[in-house]
């Protein structure tokens, strides 16, 4: 907060309480305090020589204090506003430092509310009674408890960690150290959870005490034991599936169970081969959903296509968005909630991320309404966008006004090849249950017709649902679609068959229907016609941003990293000036995220405060983040792409310092959203919490690459305080480039 700010709202909350003091008094008499406030919430001291820190209280009467022992106030006791001394005893003695500590000291009025909590820290070293222990009994330690591994081996590793293996016991380590599979390793570290399974949170030191080579145990096959496999235990197994949606999908007794990749190197990542036929050999790491189970995958063994998929989602990434916003599931329980179909558009703040990711999809939108023609351009009326959310699938329509679906291009194809498009859909009712009477069409743009009617628009789509005396119920029904020619190219419309809602059901004027489980594959099931692909070598985007020069030499904007030094860089965002470098970034396709102190998920919305907008010019490169602000770069999708492709994504990066050289010691994760991610760390030097600006050049592969595709640059937290106790993931970026393998 800024510090005029704070004043002015502590010094406006003092004149609140003693006008309320003054009231309170007056009128009945009483002398207690009911409100007790205060300008601190966290005291944190030293270990030796703890340095006195005061507190000023405010308050409409008397107060006391109940402190822990370690902890003196002067004065203990006051009435009204008065600022007091808090002093901490050492926490040493003639070994060194003794375990950190934490408590509460309380300023009481005379209820539970009037009371001000600030929360007592002090400094200590946390492995000063620590004992050495197995992983067996790392498990059974509670959370936040110390150890001391002596040695174990890396049997795993992770983008985020390494699984431990000490001939009993295996447990996943969160830690970004770089380590080797066979590496023997000593941890002191604090116990935590994952998933509900026992896992090291923190690794506060690690040393690697020899390399070698690890032998993996017989594995379990979770294919047999799948239908009654806990997950409660951190396992080596072996499953075997058909790569959907991301995840490898186990059908055993007619249900389908999903194995999810967890914090997967690309090398192993399976986000690449839908429809394939894969074996994955790793460890489990419990259970994320109903019949949804985590593994850490050491083996990936492609057997080959079960069927080629263009084009495939079940709408399943939508969880967090209809969990949040409690969603209902209105043809499962053949009711229509309108209350728990949220509109994404007409709660555009709420569901900014949610339109981002579906834009960013390759996703598109239409609408239509009475009297008018099909539409992508944004309506000048709001309340005819309607695109709503189920748990997990979409809604479209209301009344007087229709609306479709744009899928993404067809990236995957290479050359021509016929398609068969299959989906689910349902038409919606009134409260009364009376149907919308709605059918569907299918849109070709691009290359191909359908089949069945030699055009670029599909027969009538008829829904089967019952309907008796003007009444309906909501079943799914299945549809399949044969487009002949499609290409990379094709893009796929799916929407009702009249725009005019009034054409459809004259009498209460609503195309209202649901959408799921949407695939596109080849017609006859083989491998697509056409061959052709991407010729290794071939560069498919470069920037080196030297088209900043006038930019930054008309804003005398530093080089930090040449000059190893932290100047003061211009924010494009605040600097009027530099506004043309914000239109030139979105026309070429870029994109800005952000994060912030407290939050858990990076953001493209508007932030709430301008402060959040952190891209800063240097000579000629971008600087990211401030202060409690993370920020990073959405690169612009591959469209040079003909095919599904495997990339190299090369850059240089470079994290910042103080002033005084202290390093913003941070981590910067490359992904491709909606798929695999790679943490890379920094070489740069530290010592004795002194460090150097000094380019840092990067380098990853991600397969299954389309033309679609968008790579996003950032720093691995969102939250700078969890990567640097200062706050801040300030970090540079240079001589991007990404060229086929």
């Amino acid at each position: 907060m800024n510090t005029i700010v704070k004043i002015l709202k502590v010094t406006a909350l003092a004149a609140a309480i003693l006008a309320l003091s003054f009231s309170c008094r007056k009128e009945s008499g009483e002398n207690v305090a009911k409100a007790v406030l205060g300008d601190q919430s966290i005291l944190t001291f030293t270990a030796k020589n703890p340095a006195a820190q005061t507190v000023t209280v405010y308050s409409d009467g008397p107060w006391h204090t109940t402190a822990p022992s370690w902890i003196s106030v002067d004065p203990s006791t006051g009435d009204g506003v008065m600022t007091v001394t808090v002093t901490a005893q050492e926490n040493v003695d003639a070994g060194g430092m003794l375990e950190p500590r934490n408590d509460t000291l309380i300023f009481s009025g005379n209820t539970l509310a009037s009371r001000l909590i600030i929360l007592v820290n002090q400094e200590g070293d946390s492995y000063r009674n620590a004992e050495h222990l197995g992983l067996d009994m790392i498990a059974a330690l509670a959370d936040g408890k110390s150890f001391i591994l002596d040695q174990a081996a890396v049997a795993a590793v992770t983008t985020a960690g390494y699984v431990l293996n000490d001939g009993t016991t295996n447990i996943y380590a969160k830690d970004g150290s770089s380590v080797k599979i066979g590496d023997k390793v000593s941890v002191k570290g604090l116990k935590g959870s994952l998933n509900n399974l026992p896992a090291i949170t923190t690794v506060d030191e690690l040393k690697v005490n020899s390399s070698g080579d690890f032998s993996y145990p017989e594995p379990k096959n979770l294919n047999e034991a799948i239908e009654n496999y806990s997950g409660d235990v951190c396992e080596y197994v072996t499953v075997s599936g058909v790569v959907a949606g991301g995840n490898l999908i186990v059908s055993v007794n007619g249900v389908d169970y999903s194995i999810k990749q967890i914090d997967c190197p690309a090398n192993l990542s399976i986000s690449s081969l839908a429809g394939h036929k894969v074996a994955l050999k790793g460890y489990t790491i419990g259970l994320l959903g109903a019949k949804q189970f985590g593994i850490i995958t050491t083996e990936r063994k492609d057997n080959g296509v079960d069927q080629l998929i263009y084009f495939e989602d079940d709408f399943e990434w939508m969880e967090p968005w209809t969990s949040a916003s409690g969603a209902g599931d209105d043809v499962a329980n053949n009711t229509v909630d309108t209350n728990a179909a949220p509109n994404v558009f007409a709660n555009a703040t709420q569901f900014a991320d949610f339109i981002a990711e579906f834009q960013n999809r390759g996703y598109g939108y239409i609408w239509g309404w009475k009297g008018q023609d099909w539409s992508s351009d944004d309506p000048d009326n709001g309340n005819k966008r309607t695109l709503y959310l189920q748990r997990n699938y979409l809604k479209f329509g209301k009344t007087s006004y229709s609306s479709g679906i744009i899928l993404p291009l067809l990236s995957g194809i290479s050359g021509s090849d016929d398609i068969d498009v299959t989906f689910d859909w349902c038409w919606c009712m009134t409260g009364g249950s009376k149907p919308d009477y709605t059918s569907l069409a299918l849109v070709v743009t691009g290359d191909g017709v359908f089949e069945s009617t030699g055009t670029q628009t599909s027969e009538e789509i008829l829904s089967e649902q019952p309907t008796e005396g003007d009444l309906t119920e909501l079943k799914w029904q299945h549809a399949t679609v044969r487009i002949k020619g499609a290409t990379s190219a094709t893009r796929i419309t799916i929407r009702p068959y009249n725009n005019d809602p009034d054409i459809t059901n004259a009498a209460r004027h609503q195309n209202r229907w649901y959408l799921d489980n949407i695939k596109v594959q080849p017609a006859d099931g083989g491998s697509g016609g056409g061959g052709g692909g991407v010729t290794p070598g071939t560069v498919v985007f470069e920037e080196n941003f030297e088209w900043l020069e006038p930019y930054a030499t008309a804003a005398n904007a530093p080089d930090d990293v040449t000059s190893n030094s932290v100047g003061s860089s211009p924010n494009i965002f605040t600097t009027e000036a530099l506004q043309p470098i914000l239109a030139q970034l979105l026309s070429n396709g870029y994109a800005w995220i952000w994060g912030g102190k407290g939050m858990t998920e990076w953001s493209t919305a508007e932030p709430d405060s301008g402060n959040g907008r952190t891209l800063y010019l240097q000579k000629n490169y971008l600087k990211f983040g401030k202060s409690d602000w993370s920020s990073g770069l959405v690169l612009p999708a591959l469209s040079a792409l003909t095919a599904t492709a495997t990339v190299e994504l090369t850059f240089d990066w470079c994290w910042c310092m103080t002033g005084g050289s202290k390093p913003d010691i941070m981590t910067l994760t490359a992904e491709v959203q909606g798929g695999a991610s790679e943490e890379l760390t920094s070489t740069q030097p530290t010592a004795d919490d002194k460090t150097k600006l000094e380019w840092q050049h990067a380098s990853v592969t991600f397969t299954g690459v389309t033309a679609e595709s968008r790579i996003s640059l950032h720093p691995t937290n969102v939250d700078p305080y969890i990567s640097n106790t200062r706050g801040q993931n300030r970090w540079y970026l240079d001589n991007i480039k990404i060229v086929t393998k």
